[in-house]
């Protein structure tokens, strides 16, 4: 492959997911800005048109990932928050993972998907360089292999890849569910293993990692798996980053094991200036080595038309590729291993990456040109550097369905007193904490808490001299007030009766658009107003509402579908602009609105609680929160009732005695 491949990693993805319905998704990273990962990567999961707006946006994919229930969660190196210009709010699971020894390094995407037509699954495996933010999927040169796995399907990569996700439970030990993983492990188990290394003289993938007890050095990996054709063949290296010192012992090794004919290295550089000891500019030069930059047109922000300006900024390259090459063939190394003692060593960081043979159609050439003028130098830096060196060992998680906060000290012994903040503002005090358990707080802090998590998921901890970001872990997020929307209750009637998805994203965007002013002026449609269309309304915004929760409940008896089940979740115990929760506390907070309507509205939200309760007590009891919500507001009826009363001729009491009853047991007599 002498020529260097260009995609954009959110276009790579989504062509490769190419519609399918996504089931579940694990992300891996090293650095990470929730924020723009919410904003910027998450949509390439979804076969939606998107508003440009990010806040309607994030509405639009809130929707979306309803029926993934918490199937999306990234892990990442709690050291290297990047809070970036936004926050988290969506339902991704956020699990901080810190190695007993080095960093948590890797970049890795393994998302499930299905295509609906024929029901087939498969798993997308991303294995890269680029860490879930704006420098690492927008700005950088960056590198990463993408594969398919079918299920039931062979693979060779499968049975590492297994490996390599139940390592990163064990690594995750501070967290017990794991939904998403467990999904995706599930595939991978279905799947039938490849011993052979190779097919057709071809080399397979081969998804190699360390950083667990027993893993060997990436020199050893290699030439356990392809040793005999990486010996004396070609070797160039792309690592922005390596050792702070006079020799690198990982490309010594590498030398000495593979002997390669030529060898040529990246020189990392800043302002033109290298960023490695002189000293290791002449050791590569001394061994026979060449150090090289890659061409112009790569690195020029804009590409070729911005390589034409003397002035064009150049983008930083980021990218870790090995690759050992022969006139013939060429295999290569991508993924987080940079060229440093901790990230080649078996005890130091926790890496991943792809060994894989690229089709070739000419000879392949070095990527590199080579250097011939020695540089200027500068300080030496490694990708550790800007971590939050202060870091505290606190995470924080918060559950919206019990109201439950709780913290957990993840440090040597116990934890000293720690004051939380945010954006300098004092919430609370907490500790010492007993290390590995998790505490709950109490419930005044966890109201604070509750509160800040409408804003912001980042907070501040303080100890002594020590301050640091922590990351709130959130589940329940069905209970979770929604992010940009509070809909009227003839809106919600409305939004329950449109049938497709597409239909609910458009009008997600078109409420958006009015609710922040974004429009061209126009104001949304006005639903006709007579008694037949807001009584016809008010039918049939509650029976779409009633067919889809119980197709989703009836279907579940013979073939689950745990997509359907949280949807239906969502829709009869949340705290969404659409739950029905909400419509019944609007009947309450309406002092203006029609008595006539609002009754009406909650016997028929009354009628269907009554129905999924005697139908369905599984579902019913499994959310506790959301159905003890749910009974709450149907309180309202008595004062309805007694408003209608009030307004009308004393018959009517008599009327509501014998209408109440026949209207609530029709529900259940007509579809039991």
């Amino acid at each position: 492959m002498s020529r260097i491949p260009r995609e954009v990693l959110t276009e790579a993805v989504r062509a490769q997911i190419n519609g399918r319905e996504v089931l579940a998704a694990v992300f891996c990273t090293f650095r990470f800005d929730p924020g723009f990962f919410e904003r910027e990567i998450l949509p390439a999961l979804f076969d939606r048109h998107l508003h440009q707006d990010p806040q309607i946006r994030r509405a639009q994919l809130e929707e979306a990932l309803r029926p993934l229930a918490g199937r999306v969660a990234v892990y990442y190196d709690p050291r290297a928050i990047v809070t970036g210009d936004g926050t988290a709010c969506l339902d991704v699971g956020r699990i901080p993972v810190r190695p007993r020894t080095g960093y948590f390094h890797p970049k890795n995407a393994f998302i499930l998907v299905r295509d609906t037509s024929t029901q087939e699954r498969a798993l997308v495996v991303l294995t890269g360089s680029a860490n879930l933010t704006q420098a690492g999927w927008w700005e950088n040169v960056e590198c990463a292999h993408l594969e398919e796995i079918a299920e039931s399907g062979r693979s060779r990569p499968a049975a590492q890849m297994q490996r390599f996700l139940r390592h990163l439970r064990t690594l995750a030990k501070n967290f017990d569910a794991h939904p998403a993983l467990d999904d995706i492990l599930g595939l991978l188990r279905g799947v039938h293993p490849i011993a052979h290394r190779t097919v057709n003289q071809r080399l397979h993938p081969h998804f190699l990692y360390n950083g667990q007890h027993g893993t060997q050095p990436l020199v050893d990996q290699l030439d356990a798996v392809a040793g005999e054709w990486l010996r004396h063949a070609d070797l160039e290296v792309l690592s922005p980053y390596l050792d702070d010192a006079d020799a690198s012992v990982p490309l010594k090794r590498l030398i000495e094991r593979f002997q390669p004919r030529r060898w040529r290295v990246l020189l990392p550089e800043e302002n033109e200036r290298a960023r490695c000891r002189p000293a290791l500019y002449e050791w590569v030069r001394e061994h026979g080595g060449e150090w090289g930059r890659l061409p112009k047109a790569v690195l020029a922000r804009g590409g070729k038309q911005a390589e034409r300006s003397a002035q064009a900024a150049q983008r930083t390259v980021h990218a870790k590729v090995y690759r050992f090459f022969t006139k013939k063939w060429e295999i290569t190394f991508v993924g987080s291993f940079n060229l440093t003692t901790p990230a080649h060593s078996h005890g130091g960081n926790v890496e991943s990456g792809v060994l894989s043979e690229v089709v070739v159609d000419k000879p392949p050439a070095f990527w590199l040109e080579a250097i011939e003028e020695p540089p200027s130098f500068e300080q030496p830096i490694g990708e550790e550097d800007g971590v939050d060196q202060h870091y505290l060992p606190l995470l924080a998680r918060y559950d919206w369905a019990s109201g439950q906060a709780e913290v957990l000290w993840d440090g040597v012994g116990d934890s000293p007193f720690v004051q939380v903040h945010d954006r300098g503002v004092h919430l609370f005090e907490i500790g010492p904490l007993q290390r590995a358990v998790w505490t709950v707080l109490t419930g005044d802090d966890a109201v604070v808490l509750r509160e800040r998590l409408r804003e912001t998921s980042f907070l501040t901890a303080v100890a002594g001299d020590r301050r640091g970001i922590i990351l709130v872990h959130e589940t329940g997020m069905a209970h979770r007030p929604s992010i940009l929307l509070d809909l009227s209750p003839a809106d919600i009637l409305r939004y329950w009766s449109m049938l497709s998805a597409e239909q609910r994203n458009a009008y997600l965007s078109m409420r958006g658009e009015a609710l922040r002013g974004a429009g061209e002026g126009l104001p949304p449609e006005t639903p006709p107003d007579t008694i037949f269309d807001r009584f016809a309304g008010i039918f049939h915004g509650f029976g779409a509402l009633s067919r889809a929760v119980n197709d989703a409940l009836d279907h579940d008896r013979s073939e689950p579908d745990p997509r359907r089940i949280e949807e239906a979740r969502f829709r009869m115990f949340g705290a969404k602009y659409d739950s029905l929760p909400v419509l019944v506390e609007q009947m309450a907070d309406d002092t203006t609105g029609e008595p006539l309507h609002r009754y009406l509205m909650v016997l028929c939200a009354r009628q269907l609680a009554d129905r999924v309760r005697h139908h369905h007590p599984d579902f019913w009891a499994s959310d506790p929160a959301g159905a003890a919500r749910l009974r709450k507001g149907l309180t309202v009826q008595a004062a309805l009732r007694e408003q209608l009363i009030a307004r009308n001729d004393p018959e009517m009491t008599e009327f509501l005695d014998w209408y109440e009853p026949r209207f609530l047991a029709e529900q259940v007599a007509v579809t039991a």
